[in-house]
């Protein structure tokens, strides 16, 4: 796993890659084997399934 910062609230499964620099808000949930990008900034609530990629300085908001 990268250098990335997660709300207390939020959720990362196990196996799942974050790059760095990414940040992960309140609620949030990241299911096993995903992998987010660098800098990437998932807002409040979002919901990433299992298996999905997401690129680099992407952001997804509720």
């Amino acid at each position: 796993m990268g250098n990335y910062q997660a709300h207390p609230s939020a959720h990362v499964e196990n196996n799942s890659k974050i790059g760095d620099n990414t940040r992960i808000w309140h609620f949030s949930h990241i299911r096993e084997n995903s992998e987010i990008g660098k800098n990437c900034n998932l807002g409040k609530g979002v919901y990433i399934d299992v298996n999905v990629k997401i690129g680099n300085n992407v952001k997804i908001q509720n």
